[in-house]
């Protein structure tokens, strides 16, 4: 019990919540959580918040890198030679570059909403690593749009709904990830937009592959 308990403990130093109070309350990309009963209709897609947000804290500095991933998740490190793993809001990179680090094996695709997150990730990745060729992003909204097809096309999402072998991937396609991780990021989704933005990861995780989530949580 007692190493279970500092395992939480050690886990838990991602945020205080005070300060994630006064972030919800003051950005308005995150609005829609104060408006519980609300219709959450008029909420329009936009991802100019997230831009400005990114902007803002240009110096990459603002989220902590993530060390404890591989210990939370040592599925990372285990795992398979040319393994894909899909990091659904990448930030500032603080999730990509502790399993960039940790693990040879994977090759990392980030997406954001904000292609200014994407520059600072690149940034930070390139600061910290020296030539990094296992890593890629685009810019992609998860909640209101498809992944593209080069990561998954129909052929192969077909394929996961039924079965699914090694070589059947498309010449035009990734053939789908091993990992999807969402790390931080279901919470920036309107609530009536969460069950599309989950089925929307599924249908690029092939099968047998695992989604991580980690997001924040009260009680």
């Amino acid at each position: 019990m007692e190493k279970r308990d500092e395992a939480g403990e050690y886990h838990s130093k991602d945020f205080e919540w005070e300060f994630l109070q006064n972030i919800v309350e003051n950005d308005p990309s995150l609005s829609h959580h104060l408006h519980h009963h609300q219709d959450f209709s008029k909420y329009s897609p936009n991802s100019q918040p997230w831009q400005d947000f990114h902007s803002r804290h240009s110096s990459g500095k603002f989220f902590k890198e993530r060390r404890y991933l591989l210990k939370e998740f040592p599925e990372l490190v285990s795992c398979g030679e040319n393994s894909k793993l899909l990091e659904i809001g990448c930030g500032n990179g603080s999730t990509v570059l502790p399993i960039l680090r940790g693990s040879k094996n994977i090759t990392v695709y980030a997406c954001d909403c904000s292609s200014e997150a994407l520059v600072r990730t690149k940034e930070n990745i390139d600061r910290a690593i020296d030539l990094v060729d296992n890593f890629r992003s685009f810019c992609c909204d998860f909640s209101t749009s498809e992944f593209p097809d080069w990561m998954a096309c129909d052929h192969c999402r077909d394929k996961f709904m039924v079965n699914h072998s090694e070589g059947s991937e498309s010449k035009h396609c990734i053939g789908g990830v091993d990992f999807v991780t969402l790390i931080f990021t279901l919470s920036a989704v309107p609530k009536e937009r969460m069950p599309r933005a989950i089925k929307e990861c599924f249908s690029v995780l092939k099968p047998g592959g695992l989604l991580l989530f980690r997001d924040y949580g009260n009680c």
